[in-house]
């Protein structure tokens, strides 16, 4: 009666999940607009963490399917830059220009 349902979903799903969502999260992180910047910024966080948790169900699901890992870790590397990238342009808006600007966009001085 406790016991766990195997899982039905295939592993690659979540994978090309994370491998379609990770390059739209890195070009949000790449440059933070003048205007509209809060949701430009909230997009690139939502498609970012959704990239790194879709990313993550699909290495939980794998098993030893090596394809699924691979694809689900570049993913996964490809969005947590772009959150990266996002979060330092951040930094450097908030600090009023305090943080150094990242060396990708000469654009981001403000």
């Amino acid at each position: 009666m406790g016991a766990v349902a195997p899982d039905h979903e295939p592993p690659a799903a979540p994978a090309t999940f994370a491998v379609l969502l990770g390059p739209v999260a890195f070009y949000l992180g790449i440059i933070v607009p003048a205007q509209s910047t809060i949701r430009h910024v909230l997009l690139g966080a939502v498609f970012g963490a959704i990239c790194l948790l879709s990313g993550w169900r699909a290495l939980r699901i794998a098993g030893r399917r090596v394809g699924v890992r691979v694809w689900s870790w570049i993913g996964m590397i490809i969005g947590a830059a772009g959150l990266v990238m996002l979060v330092w342009q951040v930094l450097v808006i908030v600090t009023g220009g305090a943080f150094p600007s990242p060396f990708w966009s000469p654009y981001a001085n403000r």
